[in-house]
């Protein structure tokens, strides 16, 4: 069997896991029916991953790239000041997972049991995580817009101040507006902590951005095709 067949078998095997993890739980599904979907032995499945435990993984290890490549694109946004890109950057990443776990509610059961299971898997997704509010925090303290005396402290309190709203269901039932106007005041008050006054004045509230919906579908379906 050649390297690319392999990686069309690979491949199958995890569309056929994420449609079964999808409609009927991760723990109601078993390597014998990803085999017969896959129409393959179940030592077959054994050839590509240890145990379904590494399917899921891999899963939510695509899932969490999605939600980082999401927020990216909001970071590449040259027209926006650091602190527009900060507020979006968090409220993005609010909207694409809130929307995931919302639209697919087994994702929240598999996330858990992979956190669960594999606790380094949380902790690469924290430092991908983080890399992105060092980036911002290192271009707004180099343009002058943030004050911030040590970027590496001033990351690790973004991101804990921050982590509630994301993957938000696993923390709480609100609603995504009662999300929003909340992680909007929270949003204030770290960003008044950030910058110096504005021309003399106190640095407004936080607004809550529009939401693009159309980004997180096309973010969606990239998941599913994810190399």
């Amino acid at each position: 069997m050649g390297v690319m067949s392999e990686e069309t078998t690979r491949e199958k095997i995890i569309d056929a896991a994420r449609q079964r993890f999808s409609h009927y739980g991760y723990p109601k599904t078993t390597i014998a029916d990803l085999a017969e979907d896959c129409a393959m032995s179940p030592g077959n499945i054994y050839r590509f991953f240890k145990g379904k435990i590494d399917i899921a993984v891999e899963i939510a290890r695509r899932e969490a790239l999605t939600a980082v490549e999401v927020v990216e694109r909001v970071l590449d946004c040259p027209v926006r000041s650091t602190r527009q890109r900060l507020e979006e950057v968090v409220f993005a990443d609010l909207r694409y997972t809130f929307h995931l776990l919302e639209n697919q509610p087994k994702t929240l059961e598999l996330a858990q049991i992979v956190v669960s299971d594999r606790p380094q898997f949380q902790i690469e997704s924290l430092r991908r995580e983080r890399r992105v509010f060092q980036r911002i925090l290192h271009e707004g303290h180099a343009s002058g817009e943030f004050m911030v005396s040590n970027v590496p402290a001033a990351t690790i309190a973004l991101h804990g101040a921050t982590t509630k709203y994301r993957y938000a269901q696993l923390f709480t039932n609100q609603t995504l507006p009662e999300l929003e106007r909340e992680l909007a005041h929270v949003m204030t008050l770290i960003v008044r902590g950030l910058m110096p006054t504005v021309e003399g004045r106190p640095v407004p509230e936080t607004e809550i951005p529009a939401d693009d919906k159309h980004a997180y579908i096309d973010a969606s379906v990239g998941v599913k095709s994810a190399p």
